[in-house]
């Protein structure tokens, strides 16, 4: 059981995760937001390792570091555009499905088979995920299947939930391969630095784009004071998101250690019950009775891998 206890865990780090992540891009640069949050935590993790001595690397660690990165970065990328070109309450949903693709992808990459009741609990968490995340504006549970063939956010939403599907297990092998702190370190450091550099190109190119060699020189001076002072007034909320993003790595990566990725994942995806709860105490949102049926499916899903696992 203590293995859906961390799982249970990394859920209310997860829910913290997006809820701040929320609150925090109503203001400040998506890019900066990532750059910070993802460098910190990858800080914070490698502290944590070099004080309890960093582990032996498996012969698998180098190339698993390498594809969770991409698909990582490939994920936030996707999802940035998804949320900026299409309406969030047909994106978001698509994001449910992670736990039915790692059905499909554990079996492939990790040789991790659930038994036909934890597939049963799978697919009902994702049933009860899907109804909490699907907004009151839509009177029918199929309008974001119908949108994937008409509205390209929303299929760029679904590729990101089998990205995530295909990286998480690529997280376990990094987890086998060191320990439960010093892959992921390496992961969010490296999706850090990648962040950083697309913020230093958009600024470069924005840059270009000025013609007068004077505007160019005033711009730089000011650019260069903005820049410092948004990173100086936005050091605490990254550092709020890392906290949340070392915590859920942990966690998560040591149920890795003692159960099957799609279980440790399904639950995890209990998150969006502390999403949707806060949501509606704090902004008082309706479709409080589907929301309700929602939860339900998900904590019935829950059981049924805690019992038949």
């Amino acid at each position: 059981m203590l293995w859906f206890v961390l799982s249970f865990i990394g859920a209310i780090a997860d829910a913290g995760y997006y809820l701040s992540v929320k609150k925090f891009l109503q203001t400040i640069d998506p890019f900066i937001l990532a750059t910070g949050s993802f460098f910190f935590a990858g800080i914070f993790l490698f502290i944590i390792s070099l004080f309890q001595g960093f582990p032996t690397i498996g012969h698998d660690f180098l190339g698993a570091i390498f594809i969770s990165s991409f698909l990582g970065i490939l994920a936030v990328l996707l999802s940035y555009s998804a949320l900026q070109s299409t309406d969030i309450s047909l994106s978001v949903p698509m994001i449910s499905f992670t736990p039915f693709f790692l059905i499909v992808t554990a079996i492939i990459l990790l040789h991790e088979i659930p038994s036909l009741m934890g597939v049963v609990g799978i697919v009902t968490i994702v049933i009860g995920s899907y109804m909490l995340n699907l907004p009151s504006a839509h009177k029918s549970l199929i309008e974001p299947f119908r949108s994937v063939f008409t509205n390209r956010g929303v299929l760029l939403m679904l590729v990101v939930a089998f990205l995530y599907a295909v990286s998480v297990n690529f997280d376990k092998i990094i987890m086998l391969n060191s320990d439960a702190t010093f892959g992921s370190s390496i992961v969010y450091l490296i999706m850090g630095t990648v962040f950083a550099c697309i913020l230093s190109l958009k600024r470069f190119w924005k840059k270009k784009s000025l013609k007068s060699s004077n505007s160019l020189f005033e711009f730089k001076q000011k650019d260069r004071t903005d820049v410092t002072k948004k990173v100086l007034q936005n050091i605490w909320q990254c550092i709020l998101i890392a906290v949340f993003l070392s915590l859920a790595a942990v966690s998560i990566n040591i149920a890795y250690n003692m159960q099957i990725v799609p279980y440790v994942i399904a639950i995890k995806r209990t998150s969006i019950i502390i999403i949707v709860l806060y949501g509606g105490y704090i902004f008082r949102e309706c479709e409080l009775m589907r929301r309700f049926i929602g939860a339900v499916f998900m904590v019935v899903g829950a059981v049924l891998i805690v019992l038949f696992n």
